[in-house]
């Protein structure tokens, strides 16, 4: 497996909020993510946020891209990414390998069937 990135692709992050934003408001939206209304309006409009407005979009696309479905592997891409801040980049690959390889045991130890990005995300 490749390292997760150490930041989600500001794309995924804006496509996200974009689509919140439809479903509550601008508001309601820059409320759950920290940010003033103006400063989320610039971000959707294709401003490149500062690295605290970064940190903040970051967090907030992990918890909100778990609540979606259609956003599962870029959820699990996110929280690596956010687990394995702090980890030097040399033993990224390592640790999120022992991550994924723990989820796909507990799965099976609870006969439950894994989700289909588990075995995508530690193919590669």
């Amino acid at each position: 497996m490749t390292s997760p990135p150490s930041r989600i692709p500001i794309a995924e992050i804006r496509e996200a909020a974009r689509l919140a934003v439809e479903t509550q408001s601008l508001r309601a939206v820059a409320r759950e993510i920290k940010l003033s209304p103006m400063g989320l309006r610039n971000f959707l409009d294709g401003r490149e946020p500062y690295s605290a407005t970064r940190r903040k979009l970051n967090a907030w696309f992990v918890e909100h891209a778990a609540t979606r479905p259609e956003y599962d592997e870029p959820a699990v891409r996110a929280s690596l990414a956010v687990l394995l801040e702090g980890i030097p980049e040399a033993q990224r690959d390592a640790v999120a390998r022992a991550l994924l390889e723990w989820v796909e045991s507990a799965y099976a130890q609870n006969g439950a069937r894994p989700p289909a990005w588990l075995k995508r995300l530690k193919d590669e």
